[in-house]
């Protein structure tokens, strides 16, 4: 087996290839009707992919989403990844049909750049495979499967591939040789996942600091590294652009929860579920009834069970410790400390010193660079094994065939059986005695698992080729059927993503500019919105634009009749249960709801005669606060406009899409207000001619109408996307024919760096 790979390296991604297929059944032939299940995919992924398929089919451009939170930027969301390759083949193929297809693609990417990664610092090419099942395919990865994190999943995979490629050129010392790196670079930005393109970045720096210290001229090696990483930076940047810019400006403009340390550590993983990281299913799993999980709270993130063999590859490393090792072994030691969140004292250390890091809440998350640190020592572990003689294999292996793996499978066992006893002693007052059991069947499972490793080691220390020929078959079976325990039951599929509430809307609630909605109780984050063609004032969306959030809390947010609910327009109630209110009718019943509409909604534009200029933002909310219905022909502006506002005029909506609204306009003019957000790139124009936007009630857009019969225009057209594009565009461009150029003239001549 160990000839066959080395004689033939494309074995490896063909064989982890055959095995995503096998690992990601559910993602890739789902049963007739159903969809790969996760968190995030029902709530959110879904519904954003239908709604960004359904404008590209229309021929619109997905730019803006007026769906939810009276309008938002999709060019600024980052998950929504406009400009990634994959997502093309989503608005091709559907989003139902296509999600589970794009993960298992990078799923297999991840296996396959892990692999290299660890053939990079010297694994054989069957180590290198093993490398690739932990990283790709172990708790880790299917938690994020059961979270639903598309785009962390996409940029999951960029990450081995981008440490591969920048080892690469620390070792060439050419400019040539680190547009790869920079290429994956912008690859991981336009996938849209920024939390976890700053793992990458983190990854790259620890690269940087490896390569220095291991370097006879320090001082060399830092100078010329650290110019190879801000080139493979700022052209990574330039080519991430198209997403990267719209998302500064959104992000600038947004406002997300409490990002102070104390807020942050909530998300941190408490010191006793280390445990979890050696016994998987010590806390219960969360697909599994009736006690599921019961751990701390985010189970997606404090999931990061590699196996039992990376974790022996830890001690064993500094048993054997070799230069290799000193770049993964930092991995593991920084990962488990910033997880820990306070208590490690690294997090404040990072939240006060690296600007933007206290938006990446979740210290637990960083146990990511724990497994890619377990995944790259197994490799080297197996690579030891192969390559020394067998004497050194037995020194290596002795205490742990003879001590270590034999205490842990009596503790295993002997725990499972006390768990057992208890749970068959027990009064059965729940859930205490279920998870006594769940504890020991994991225990059982844990000793099984050990039993096996020991089996597999033992076969390294035999001196008879029969023995040695079966040792790397047995012991890549006994990692792989380990690393896919916890994920195989995690990696699931729902009959559908769509909430009846909201299918019965489609059918039963009108959709177009008037028919704004809102869902009560607003009890569980799902964008319905987006795939039924409603304006729903609610959402799910790690980000929200800070001038709407704070006039939405002027009052109740969930309140249909409340005073900001009013301000924007509502008209349309869906609800599971009665709502008696006077000012409400009953206009339709389905499985999934009830349905209403107000009598006395606010119009979604209107020509005010009556302008307050007021250009502070908190004096503005209070006046909204004190009377709300007196303000039906008022508009209030945040700066004076040029405008004749004396007499009755009307406004209608005439034509409303994504990108562009037509508002009709009549009589003696005045400030016409519309009831979407006010964003930077809305542009208005009347008859064809360019006029001003101003900010009306803190968040709505507004123009001066003229006396008269008039067609005023919005249109989306931001500054950021044209000059992030622009450079996305030209940049990979330019890099397709570096290429070119490159392949044909074969260059054997190197650019060394002074």
């Amino acid at each position: 087996m160990e000839s066959a790979f080395e004689r033939r390296p494309w074995l490896v991604p063909l064989v982890l290839a055959l095995l995503t297929v096998i690992f990601l059944r559910p993602a890739l032939l789902p049963p007739d009707g159903e969809v790969l299940a996760g968190n995030d995919l029902r709530s959110f992924v879904y519904p954003l992919y239908t709604y960004t398929s359904e404008l590209v089919r229309s021929g619109e451009l997905p730019l803006w989403n007026p769906r939810t939170f009276i309008g938002v930027p999709l060019i600024g969301n980052p998950q929504a990844a406009l400009f990634y390759p994959a997502t093309w083949l989503i608005w091709l193929l559907g989003a139902d049909r296509s999600i589970g297809l794009v993960l298992a693609l990078h799923i297999w990417l991840a296996a396959w750049g892990m692999a290299r990664l660890a053939r990079s610092f010297g694994a054989t090419h069957s180590a290198s495979l093993a490398a690739g099942i932990i990283y790709a395919m172990s708790e880790w990865a299917g938690a994020r499967f059961y979270a639903g994190h598309f785009t962390l999943l996409l940029v999951f995979a960029w990450i081995p591939w981008a440490i591969s490629a920048y080892h690469h050129a620390l070792k060439t010392g050419t400019w040539r040789s680190a547009l790869p790196g920079a290429a994956v670079i912008g690859l991981s930005l336009l996938a849209g996942h920024p939390p976890l393109s700053f793992y990458m970045a983190l990854c790259l720096l620890a690269l940087l600091g490896y390569h220095t210290v291991m370097a006879e001229d320090s001082l060399k090696a830092l100078w010329q590294g650290a110019q190879l990483l801000v080139f493979m930076g700022i052209i990574g940047l330039i080519l991430g652009a198209a997403l990267l810019l719209p998302v500064l400006e959104f992000t600038r403009l947004s406002v997300r929860e409490s990002t102070d340390l104390n807020f942050i550590n909530s998300f941190a993983l408490p010191p006793a579920q280390f445990l979890g990281l050696a016994l998987p299913g010590l806390f219960g799993n969360p697909t599994q009834s009736p006690v599921h999980y019961w751990g701390a709270d985010f189970y997606e993130e404090f999931a990061a069970y590699a196996g039992l063999l990376p974790l022996l590859a830890l001690p064993l490393a500094f048993r054997n410790f070799r230069r290799q090792h000193a770049y993964f072994v930092g991995l593991v030691a920084f990962g488990l400390v910033m997880s820990i969140g306070l208590e490690g004292a690294l997090l404040p250390v990072l939240v006060r010193w690296l600007p933007g890091f206290s938006f990446f809440r979740s210290p637990g998350r960083a146990l990511f660079f724990v497994v890619l640190g377990l995944s790259g020592l197994s490799s080297l572990l197996i690579t030891h094994l192969q390559q020394s003689a067998p004497e050194s294999r037995r020194a290596l292996l002795q205490p742990v065939l003879k001590w270590w793996l034999p205490a842990s499978i009596g503790l295993a066992f002997a725990g499972s059986v006390f768990f057992s006893g208890w749970y068959a002693s027990a009064s059965h007052v729940e859930p205490m005695p279920t998870r006594a059991f769940v504890v020991a069947g994991a225990l059982a499972l844990s000793g099984v698992v050990l039993c096996g490793l020991w089996a597999a080691l033992w076969l390294w220390t035999r001196g008879e080729n029969t023995s040695l020929r079966w040792a790397l078959p047995v012991l890549l079976t006994v990692l792989t059927l380990d690393a896919w325990r916890v994920p195989l039951q995690l990696i699931t599929t729902i009959p559908g993503w769509r909430d009846a509430l909201w299918q019965g809307a489609v059918v039963n609630v009108p959709t177009g500019a008037d028919a704004r909605v809102i869902e009560i109780p607003n009890d569980s984050p799902y964008n319905g919105s987006f795939a039924s063609g409603h304006l729903h004032v609610l959402g799910y969306d790690p980000l929200m634009l800070a001038t709407f959030d704070k006039l939405q809390n002027i009052s109740d947010p969930h309140d249909p009749v409340g005073t900001a609910n009013t301000l924007m327009g509502v008209k349309y109630a869906l609800a599971k249960k009665p709502y008696d209110r006077p000012n409400f009718e009953l206009i339709g019943i389905a499985d999934g709801g009830i349905y209403y509409r107000r009598t006395d909604p606010f119009p979604r534009a209107w020509i005010a005669n009556n302008v307050i200029v007021e250009p502070n933002d908190d004096a503005v909310r209070q006046l909204i606060a004190q009377d709300v219905e007196s303000l039906r022909f008022t508009a209030i502006i945040d700066h004076p406009v040029d405008c004749s506002y004396a007499g009755r005029a009307t406004s209608q909506i005439t034509g409303y899409h994504a990108n562009i609204v037509t508002v009709e306009t009549t009589g003696a003019g005045g400030v016409l207000v519309l009831s979407d957000q006010y964003y930077p790139g809305w542009e208005a124009q009347v008859d064809g001619q360019s006029t001003e936007i101003v900010r009306a009630f803190t968040a709505f857009r507004a123009v001066c109408a003229p006396p008269g019969d008039h067609t005023i225009t919005f249109a989306y057209r931001p500054l950021s996307l044209l000059i992030g594009a622009a450079l996305s565009g030209l940049g990979w461009l330019l890099m397709g024919i570096v290429g070119v150029v490159a392949w044909q003239q074969k260059r054997t001549q190197p650019n060394i760096l002074p």
